[in-house]
């Protein structure tokens, strides 16, 4: 009875045990099918997940729909009328995002969105998805940039930009000498100009995008060089024969500065040294040698052979423009040494009339009547030396006329330059070397004079002009809105035309050994130009 009692309980005891583990079974069996519901739903989801971001936007929740939708309202850029304006303030550049070649590829950012999460087994899936919820994903638009173009521009803006750095300098002139200091320069940051155009791209609106400049420092002073071109001792001047000609060779002005005062005028320049130039004269001792360049001129030049001037006026601006180019002429002139048999070219010698030398608009002569030019005036400086070189008796060998009369000297001794196409030349025919000097008086004087070893005293030089006609001008008016009702302007003023013979005439003592027409000229009359009211012709 025992037996069977024990062996009826063990048997109900294990109907229980089995209920129990059924109904767990079937409780596991239920939230197993929940939880592959539930994680089939998760991966299966037709909506982007939780936690994804688009430029800062929560994309969660969208269907492919709504994300394309949104994609291609939010992105529908214009990149013609987008611009980038590239500052600088030597090279100012507005570029459109086309220009650069910026595109968006919206296929790829709607993938890329909605696929977040999608990747890879089941596991890393839900894993990825987890981590979206936690920690968020930030996506980025998807700008295609052209690098290649993003380069080119920047070499571009470097090259256009670029400035070298000034070294310092020493400056020495006759009875001066100075420092003058380096400047910096400056050259693009092409790294840091590419992350900030990168930068304004990625943003997808226009902007401004500072150039970045780097300086490039100057550099440094090399005083010992510097000091050693400074100190000199002084020499003689001194004259040299070659293959029979004479050649002056000038003295050399002595210099002296006491190391220490030169080490600090160094110092001074350097602390000064960069965004602006600056000039330090130097304590320089100048010595001028016992014999110089002009007391040999003295004493080989001992006669005046010739001598001519004429007048000009400063009383228009014109004028003034004048006697600017005027004065420059002459101080290239003056000082000229001929060796005998040298050929004199004024254009040569003054060198090309431009404003860079200084050269002012004035006045000039044309075929068409009168103009303004640079270098307008110079014509009155040949003209007054060709007077001086004919009066030496030295030999003309070109020379070429005024279209119209010239007021400042007598008709046919005018000589008419134009750089290029007209000059006035002459040849040293005398047995010694002579000296052109030119200069500009105070009361508006040219004067030229031609010094030399005159060797026949007694010779005496006089050009004699006479007129065979004269030819009157025209008058023409020209109607202009400016001119009041029955008034008159005069534009332009008229003057004869003329034709000329020169003669040359050469008299020893009194006796007369030359006489020969040197040329005739013949100068076009200049209408006269009269302005009237419109309808007021006569």
């Amino acid at each position: 009875m025992k037996l069977n009692y024990i062996t009826g309980f063990a048997k109900n005891g294990d109907k229980k045990k089995l209920k129990k583990l059924g109904v767990m079974m079937a409780v596991f069996s239920v939230l197993l099918i929940i939880f592959i519901f539930l994680v089939k739903a998760i991966l299966n989801t037709p909506y982007v997940y939780t936690g994804v971001y688009l430029d800062g936007i929560h994309m969660g929740g969208l269907d492919k729909l709504s994300l394309r939708n949104y994609i291609n309202n939010k992105y529908d850029k214009d990149f013609s009328s987008m611009v980038i304006s590239i500052y600088h303030k030597e090279y100012p550049l507005k570029l459109t995002f086309m220009d650069l070649n910026v595109s968006i590829d919206k296929e790829v950012m709607l993938d890329m969105v909605y696929n977040s999460g999608r990747q890879g087994n089941f596991i890393k899936r839900l894993i990825e998805i987890y981590k979206f919820k936690k920690n968020h994903l930030y996506l980025e638009t998807k700008v295609n940039i052209d690098m290649e173009a993003i380069k080119s521009l920047e070499d571009t803006i470097y090259s256009e930009t670029y400035k070298p750095a000034v070294p310092p300098a020493l400056v020495i002139f006759e009875n001066e000498a100075f420092i003058r200091s380096g400047l910096n320069g400056q050259k693009v940051n092409k790294e840091k100009l590419r992350e900030r155009i990168l930068y304004q791209i990625k943003k997808l609106e226009s902007g401004i995008v500072i150039v970045p400049v780097d300086e490039i420092l100057p550099s440094k002073i090399d005083a010992d060089s510097f000091y050693e071109k400074i100190v000199q001792e002084p020499q003689d001047a001194r004259i040299e024969i070659e293959n029979g000609n004479i050649r002056i060779i000038p003295e050399v002005i002595g210099r002296f500065i006491e190391k220490n005062a030169f080490l600090s005028c160094v110092a001074e320049v350097e602390s000064k040294s960069g965004k602006y130039l600056f000039e330090k004269e130097l304590p320089v001792n100048f010595t001028k040698p016992a014999i110089t360049k002009e007391t040999i001129e003295q004493s080989l030049f001992r006669d005046v052979l010739s001598g001519y001037e004429t007048v000009f006026t400063t009383d228009t601006e014109n004028d003034r423009s004048r006697s600017v180019n005027i004065r420059l002429a002459v101080e290239a002139i003056d000082g000229t040494i001929l060796l005998p048999g040298d050929v004199f070219s004024f254009n040569e010698t003054v060198g090309k009339r431009t404003a860079d030398k200084g050269y002012h608009i004035a006045n000039i002569y044309t075929s068409s009547g009168i103009a303004a030019g640079v270098g307008g005036g110079v014509c009155q400086v040949s003209t007054t030396l060709y007077n001086a070189v004919l009066e030496a008796n030295l030999k003309i060998t070109e020379r070429n006329p005024h279209m119209y009369i010239v007021p400042y000297v007598p008709l046919g001794r005018d000589a008419a330059v134009s750089y290029g196409t007209e000059d006035l030349k002459f040849t040293n025919t005398t047995n010694w070397p002579v000296k052109i000097e030119g200069r500009v008086t105070g009361d508006n004087r040219i004067l030229f004079t031609i010094r030399g070893t005159n060797e026949h005293p007694d010779l005496k030089v006089s050009i004699v002009p006479t007129v065979l006609k004269t030819i009157p001008y025209d008058t023409q008016y020209v109607e202009d809105e400016t001119v009041e009702e029955g008034s008159t302007v005069i534009k332009q003023k008229g003057m004869e035309g003329a034709v000329v013979d020169t003669f040359f005439i050469l008299r020893n003592n009194q006796n007369i050994i030359k006489n020969y027409k040197m040329h005739t000229t013949t100068y076009s009359p200049l209408a006269e130009i009269i302005a009237v009211a419109p309808g007021n012709k006569p």
